[in-house]
């Protein structure tokens, strides 16, 4: 790294009030690996859970067998990877190993379906976790835009399986977590606003890197930056989804009223996103970057910030009753979530694929799981019940349990890393469900852990 750049942001950190020496790991290992003995009492098993992990255990089946192909690859070609290629290489592994570390830590994993025995598939994963750290240049993975993102997927597998992982990959994923969540501290870091000034809401970004600070102070708690991690967390959770009338509200969340915590917003006042020039309903779901913070902090026994749930009954009510009449919009018009069918309506098209699923899925689990959407005309157990049939049909219809045929979604070669994902979220906040083990929401800034 040029000495410059050093330089910039070792001054960079002492402007936030950061050290930079402790930035990294030292010799004391300051992760707190997850007491998987709080969870150990039998649990209550429902239809809803027996189907989010048979879909995880079909979704884990396929990324098994993709992982060693990923792994190699990483490992040969890291150092000549750079910016797209990183997005299409790094992202699906850690993805992949996020997908595996749920599967096989909440005992959904099946070998007999995969073909793969369990010790196996364990050490699959650990190889795809330290080809993946190994990769990151201790700021990114030369992709910074979404390099916060990829960190929160690998450092949260590693996580779960700490106690499977060799010290050498432990020391590499917490320098990349530390580093990572720093970045967001830097002066040159801004939140970003929509303000109704061009096609694009900066929601998901905002949204995206706010999970690697929810990590960091889950994973390690007693860190010296964790007040700073959390505060910029809470900030940015609150400005992704955030509307124009917010910026004068007296609501307060985490210790602050709405209006000091905001600069500007990312949605409509009437529910509408704009991203990609269009109305663009995918993007809405990307709540579910920040709603993230409910399976770190529950893992964590910690309490989940109150910013993370802000606007997301808004959104879903969005979808589900918000008619989008036709013209201007695309016939046949209506509302965006479709009654007894699993795919969305999108009013001005899309620039992705309209056979999308999981995304939904996840968010219909999110409100049924936490009590949002429940009043409404079709409340989210029945969507989420819906759509997890629909995609139980399309893996099944797969002798490997993939989810998309040849030719669909073909432009995002991630999809089936970052579906799989997905479903693994879905799954875990299930089984923190039945287990009594989703944390409760406060003012996390409150609490020193």
């Amino acid at each position: 790294m040029p000495l410059r750049l050093i330089l910039l942001i070792v001054a960079g950190l002492l402007i936030v009030g950061i050290d930079p020496q402790t930035t990294v790991a030292g010799d004391e290992p300051r992760v707190v690996p997850i007491d998987w003995n709080r969870f150990a009492r039998p649990a209550t098993v429902d239809d809803d859970y027996r189907r989010a992990a048979q879909l995880l255990a079909n979704a884990a089946s396929y990324q098994v067998a993709w992982i060693p192909d990923a792994a190699e690859r990483i490992e040969k070609d890291w150092r000549n990877l750079s910016g797209r290629q990183n997005h299409d290489v790094i992202r699906p592994a850690c993805e992949a190993a996020l997908t595996l570390a749920v599967a096989l830590k909440t005992d959904v994993y099946g070998p007999a379906l995969s073909g793969v025995s369990r010790e196996e598939g364990s050490a699959r994963t650990r190889r795809l976790i330290h080809a993946a750290a190994v990769a990151h240049d201790g700021n990114h993975w030369k992709y910074p835009w979404q390099s916060a993102l990829w960190a929160t997927d690998l450092g949260q597998a590693a996580w779960l399986l700490w106690d499977e992982l060799d010290p050498p990959t432990r020391e590499l994923v917490e320098k990349i977590v530390v580093a990572e969540a720093d970045r967001l501290q830097m002066p040159f870091y801004r939140r970003l606003y929509w303000n109704g000034t061009d096609g694009n809401t900066q929601a998901e970004e905002n949204a995206w890197d706010s999970m690697i600070l929810t990590l960091a102070a889950a994973m390690l708690p007693n860190h010296p930056h964790v007040m700073q991690w959390k505060t910029m967390g809470s900030r940015l959770m609150v400005s992704s989804y955030s509307l124009p009338a917010d910026m004068d509200s007296d609501t307060v969340l985490d210790g602050k009223p709405l209006r000091q915590w905001l600069e500007g917003y990312n949605m409509r006042e009437d529910g509408a996103l704009i991203n990609h020039n269009i109305l663009h309903p995918d993007y809405m779901t990307c709540v579910n970057l920040k709603l993230h913070a409910y399976l770190l902090q529950s893992l964590a026994r910690q309490t989940v910030s109150e910013t993370a749930e802000f606007r997301a009954d808004f959104v879903y009510r969005t979808l589900v009753t918000k008619r989008w009449e036709s013209p201007p919009y695309k016939a046949p018009g209506g509302t965006i979530y479709v009654p007894g069918q699993g795919e969305v309506y999108y009013p001005q098209g899309t620039d992705w694929f309209k056979g999308r699923l999981v995304i939904y899925y996840l968010f219909d689990t999110y409100a049924h799981v936490l009590g949002f959407g429940g009043d409404l005309p079709v409340p989210a157990a029945d969507w989420m019940r819906l759509r997890a049939d629909a995609i139980l049909a399309r893996q099944e219809s797969h002798g490997d349990r993939r989810i998309y045929n040849p030719g669909e979604f073909s432009n995002f070669p991630a999809r089936e890393q970052s579906d799989a994902m997905g479903i693994a979220q879905a799954l875990l906040l299930q089984w923190l469900r039945v287990r009594g083990a989703v944390a409760p929401r406060g003012n996390w800034l409150s609490q020193s852990r």
